[in-house]
């Protein structure tokens, strides 16, 4: 029971979290709302997994009438989220309707039909079916785990590797004159990693859903410690915090003028825009200025940012033709 009520307390923490992304002005506005939405679908899930967990153990045949397996769902949707809010923080901006979003949403189309197919059994066997998989496990709940694993393993590596390639000897990511750190991040993911690797060959043996349900559990406990002893050391994770401004670096103009000729010039004759992953990681690696020196060049010689500058760009080609 203190289990229970411990994980529906951090639930509900992640869920004042979550508003305060949404609600919270900031610079990373669009980045804050991915990360905003992690927290909430954490938010849901531990409350969806506590009263799985609580209705089996109780024996509580009403309530699970009542269940629908869709923790699994909120679970699985958790990962891309997560790596949404990464590629936002490194300035790759995410397009939520572009054809890409498909292959993405592949893993959770099974979770979806499975919980469709689970509503129209008679509730007799759904309420049955519960009990027997949380204590002796089934196929259905082994299969869909285990894609589960791959997928939030996966996803974690791959952000893993944005931040590395971002890091390029940089604590802090620019953007608009706020600077968030991205230790955090990096160790956040670095984290979970190493937990998915640990926890896996426990659920290979057991195979079962309280299983799965108390690895949940942990991993939901551990996550919210990291950012809570994070947050008490003064990390940013809820926000990005103004640049230092009391002794900037002197401009030497001429190098400035030099360096401005030679960036619009570049995307003159490459057309680097017409690439719909631009970026100002992409931008500064062809022209070969490290992001930090491209980002100052953008913001405090052109007034811009790295987005409105290569968008400026596509627009002006479209009004041509």
């Amino acid at each position: 029971m203190e289990t229970r009520y411990l994980n529906l307390s951090i639930g509900f923490l992640f869920l004042i979290q979550a508003l305060i992304l949404f609600i919270r002005r900031s610079p990373n506005k669009r980045s804050n709302n991915f990360l905003g939405v992690f927290f909430l679908l954490i938010a849901f899930y531990s409350e969806a997994i506590a009263f799985h967990f609580q209705s089996v153990h109780t024996n509580n045949i009403s309530k699970l009438s009542y269940y629908l397996p869709f923790d699994t769902l909120l679970l699985v949707m958790m990962s891309p989220c997560f790596y949404f809010y990464v590629l936002e923080l490194l300035h790759r901006p995410v397009k939520l309707t572009h054809r890409s979003m498909l292959l993405h949403a592949m893993p959770i189309l099974p979770c979806i039909v499975f919980s469709i197919l689970f509503y129209f059994q008679p509730v007799g066997e759904r309420v049955n079916w519960l009990i027997q998989d949380f204590y002796s496990g089934s196929t259905e709940m082994t299969i869909i785990n285990t894609v589960l694993y791959l997928q939030i393993l996966f996803y974690l590596i791959v952000s893993c590797r944005a931040v590395g390639i971002q890091k390029k000897g940089f604590i802090c990511i620019l953007q608009n004159g706020f600077k968030t750190k991205q230790s955090w991040v990096r160790m956040f993911l670095f984290i979970n990693i190493i937990f998915i690797l640990a926890s896996l060959p426990v659920y290979v043996l057991t195979t079962n859903q309280q299983t799965a349900i108390r690895i949940g559990y942990g991993a939901l406990n551990l996550d919210f410690l990291f950012l809570f002893i994070m947050a008490v050391l003064k990390m940013d994770i809820l926000d990005a915090e103004e640049e230092e401004k009391k002794a900037p670096l002197p401009i030497d103009e001429e190098k400035t003028v030099t360096e401005w000729q030679t960036l619009t010039n570049y995307m003159v004759a490459t057309k680097l825009y017409h690439d719909e992953n631009c970026s100002l990681p992409t931008l500064a690696a062809s022209i070969k200025m490290t992001e930090h020196q491209l980002s100052r060049l953008l913001n405090e010689h052109g007034k811009i940012t790295s987005t409105d500058f290569i968008n400026d760009y596509r627009l002006k080609e479209a009004i041509i033709y």
